[in-house]
């Protein structure tokens, strides 16, 4: 049998240190962002289409897609990010499914999946474990603003469309908090990988 794992949590929660943190161990983890950004870099004719479709034909230029033009628009426009969201979501479910398929045909022991918005497309019945990063507001404007030089007013926008914090933890069954340094993040997720991988093996 091969256990699924999903890593989950808010923008800026720190999903992505705990991704990288699986795959150095060597391993098998599908990370959903990564997909969403090979949609981006290599868009489709028929991506492209779309996107003219619901009103961000306007991010596209020589057939690339300026991404940023996008994250602008979808947060002052539910309508038109939903539509975005269930476009992508359905390329990300089929690689999902194919990954699963292909671990369990292989007889892995265990996968990672890093799943952004796993409670917002109710997603939380297909894994055996679900992991929510969960870190302070304040740390993740912080954060968000040195890497996306995201604003106040959209980074809260962000937040009324994704699931709370509260939520996450109702309905995770580890969650781990990064607050703090990096050094004591990375001690924590370690310590969350060893029970997990003791736990397989018994």
């Amino acid at each position: 049998m091969t256990t699924i794992v999903a890593i989950t949590g808010g923008i800026g929660s720190g999903k992505s240190t705990f991704s990288n943190e699986v795959k150095d161990r060597g391993i098998k983890l599908l990370d959903s962002d990564q997909q969403v950004n090979q949609i981006y870099k290599k868009p489709t004719n028929d991506f492209i289409s779309f996107l003219n479709k619901i009103n961000l034909g306007g991010s596209v230029k020589n057939k690339k897609i300026n991404k940023k033009f996008i994250f602008n628009t979808i947060f002052s426009n539910k309508t038109t990010r939903l539509k975005l969201e269930n476009y992508i979501f359905k390329i990300i479910r089929k690689k999902r499914k194919l990954f699963v398929e292909d671990a369990k045909k292989n007889k892995d022991k265990i996968i990672f999946l890093d799943i952004p918005l796993l409670f917002e497309n109710n997603l939380d019945k297909e894994f055996n474990i679900i992991i929510s990063v969960i870190a302070s507001k304040k740390e993740r404007f912080k954060r968000l603003k040195i890497s996306k030089n995201i604003s106040k007013k959209t980074f809260n926008k962000i937040l009324k469309s994704q699931t709370t914090d509260v939520e996450r933890k109702k309905k995770s069954d580890i969650v781990i908090y990064n607050n703090l340094s990096t050094k004591l993040y990375l001690k924590k997720i370690n310590n969350i990988l060893d029970k997990i991988i003791k736990w397989e093996r018994l």
